[in-house]
């Protein structure tokens, strides 16, 4: 489940255009002058903005260094790597994703994007890092930092590392994002049938379940978590009932 498992709702970018409404208004001789003059302004503005994505350096001896600049903004890079991620790929994501940390090393987004990256490319030091840095430039009390510490959390759980911290960071995710608690809850189920905690893992999962929206995905996700508790347990009942769900999920 491991590399899989990761969760992430923030949106991708979908390239959505708005259209703007027509305002009608009088045409003139004079105003006609001013369109012309307008249209010419701006195609001189065009080709500025355009060789102005390069700076050039002058030397004493003549020399001529062209440096380009990026025309994107650091939230640009963020979307255009989700887009990337999206499609799965992977490596130009990431590139957009430090695009962005170029213009602004404080975007937790960025972090976390490549902190996701790096999980399921089974690097978790270099997750744990990226995941720490958007925690730690996330917003007080912002509750999109949930995931940080949701997918920190994973983390640990993957690599056995601090199964106790493991469950303070899914229990602070939960604290910030009451809304999403399913996700959360079924972290937490996860880490007690590790710690061989079975009786508060059920009540966790089933918990989470309860709370889960109508998603296959995250209905797929808390069910395989209770068909591996029930392996466990031995209750065949119970093993038999979920694996019966997962069938009508589409597993």
């Amino acid at each position: 489940m491991g590399k899989d498992r990761i969760w992430n709702y923030f949106d991708t970018a979908k390239g959505e255009v708005m259209a703007g409404k027509s305002q009608k208004s009088e045409v003139r001789s004079k105003k006609q002058e001013k369109n012309i003059a307008s249209c010419l302004l701006s195609l001189f503005l065009l080709f500025t903005v355009h060789c102005s994505l390069f700076t050039v350096i002058s030397g004493c001896a003549g020399h001529q260094i062209i440096i380009t600049k990026d025309p994107l903004k650091a939230e640009e890079h963020v979307k255009l790597a989700q887009v990337y991620e999206a499609k799965g790929e992977a490596e130009l994501a990431m590139k957009e994703y430090k695009k962005a940390l170029e213009q602004d090393k404080t975007n937790p987004i960025a972090y976390f994007g490549l902190g996701n990256i790096s999980f399921k490319n089974g690097k978790f030091t270099d997750a744990e890092d990226y995941y720490k840095m958007a925690i730690e430039y996330a917003s007080a009390g912002d509750q999109q930092s949930a995931m940080f510490y949701n997918n920190l959390s994973w983390i640990y759980i993957e690599t056995n590392k601090d199964l106790i911290e493991a469950e303070k960071l899914a229990q602070k995710a939960a604290l910030l994002d009451p809304e999403r608690s399913f996700i959360y809850l079924d972290t937490i189920g996860v880490i007690y049938t590790k710690l061989n905690e079975y009786t508060k893992a059920e009540d966790a999962l089933l918990s989470a379940l309860k709370n889960s929206p109508d998603d296959k995905t995250a209905l797929r996700h808390i069910n395989t978590h209770l068909l591996e508790l029930y392996k466990i347990t031995g209750d065949k009942d119970k093993l038999n009932e979920v694996a019966e769900r997962l069938k009508e999920l589409g597993k």
